[in-house]
């Protein structure tokens, strides 16, 4: 079937309630062949020291502990039969992969960041990458970066305080007695029992703050890079991309966006509100405020103080999602939040949108201009009275 026909299919998507999940169907849980040779030439190309690890769909050389492999490649799975379990929900029409899609999982920033460059990826910030051209994801062992390591290290002193108060207010009789403690951060300090429990308040209060933390740091790392990469490369092997195409970027990666959401009984939650990009939205328009009610005015001075990039920007300005420090991570909130309103309240439109870049050949590129003229002549201008009306919805999200 043509790819335009298949782009076509997903305004059922775009409009179906959600509902009950039904069983994907033999095609899309039926295990890949096993290719030997495929396999050969991604460890050539892995390099020394890596192994195979294989899924129903996927192939993956790695050179992680085998339980983070398990750990990866589950996710893997779980993002590739969400997307295929909701696009049959919504009876829209998919291909499936001849052979099992291919995946690196490096240990190692350096190793990470030797594979960005063969590539010409500007790796350094990221953990995960698909490449079109390839067809193949890559991953960093997010257990290993610079940030983890120091929260792990955190959470490892804090359980260890936490023990030494314990024990200490067990061998505390009385206020009168005093028992002398050493902390692994250096702390030395002189407590009896009234003083000892409340060091023993404070230091589980301290646990849990970095426990969070590290729970979220690696719940975001496993939504926004691996479930957003593994949606890429499922989506375009399942015909809803085409490789070769000029396809608008900012409609990339806004319908992977859509598919961070972790999957649940209503499949890969394409419709449901992705919590961490709508929180990453507000804090950028807010200025990082705990508190109070952020208004679709709001919206507008952030985008004037240039917090966060207007709309009309991501659609010209492709280059943007090159960034991959904070900055980059507020103009994915804006993306997923554009086209989260598009595709609930711009339905019909959003699927004429799709079905006329789907006639888009192979190698014809495309000018900011014509990117521009293309998003306007579906959804009408985008001027002051159409931001209004986005960030007003936007605003409104329970967060």
């Amino acid at each position: 079937m043509e790819f335009a026909t298949l782009l076509s299919l997903l305004l059922a998507l775009l409009s179906a309630p959600s509902g009950p999940a039904k069983p994907t169907s033999a095609a899309a849980n039926s295990s890949l062949p096993v290719d030997v040779k495929q396999e050969a030439a991604l460890l050539r190309d892995a390099g020394a020291g890596f192994a195979i690890k294989r899924t129903a769909h996927f192939v993956v050389a790695h050179n992680v502990p085998s339980e983070v492999a398990d750990e990866l490649t589950a996710r893997l799975e779980r993002t590739y039969l969400s997307i295929y379990r909701f696009c049959e929900h919504n009876r829209i029409h998919v291909e499936h992969p001849k052979q099992r899609l291919e995946a690196f999982f490096f240990d190692r920033r350096e190793e990470y960041d030797g594979y960005g460059a063969r590539i010409s990826f500007s790796s350094p910030g990221t953990f995960g990458v698909y490449s079109e051209s390839s067809n193949r994801s890559a991953f960093l062992n997010v257990h290993n970066d610079l940030q983890f390591v120091q929260l792990h290290a955190s959470l490892v002193a804090s359980r260890e305080n936490l023990d030494q108060l314990s024990k200490a207010i067990a061998r505390i009789r009385d206020n009168r007695t005093v028992v002398e403690l050493s902390f692994s951060d250096g702390r030395q300090m002189r407590l009896n029992k009234q003083q000892a429990a409340r060091e023993l308040n404070q230091a589980r209060r301290e646990l849990k703050r970095i426990s969070g933390q590290l729970e979220d740091y690696s719940d975001r790392i496993n939504r926004t890079v691996i479930q957003h990469e593994t949606a890429h490369q499922t989506l375009y092997n399942a015909g809803l991309h085409r490789r070769g195409s000029d396809n608008p970027r900012w409609l990339v990666e806004g319908l992977a966006c859509l598919f961070e959401t972790p999957p649940s009984a209503e499949g890969a939650g394409i419709a449901a509100i992705n919590r961490m990009r709508l929180d990453d939205f507000l804090a950028a328009v807010s200025g990082n405020r705990e508190s109070g009610r952020v208004t679709a005015e709001d919206v507008g001075n952030a985008i004037v103080a240039g917090q966060i990039t207007s709309p009309r920007d991501l659609i010209t300005h492709p280059g943007l999602y090159l960034q991959h420090d904070g900055r980059g991570a507020v103009h994915y909130a804006v993306t997923w939040a554009f086209l989260h309103y598009l595709h609930r309240t711009r339905t019909d439109q959003l699927g004429a949108f799709l079905r006329a870049v789907s006639d888009r050949r192979p190698g014809q590129r495309y000018s900011a201009e014509q990117e521009l003229a293309l998003f306007e002549r579906h959804f009408g201008p985008l001027d002051e009275t159409f931001l209004q009306r986005w960030s007003t919805y936007i605003c409104k999200l329970r967060r």
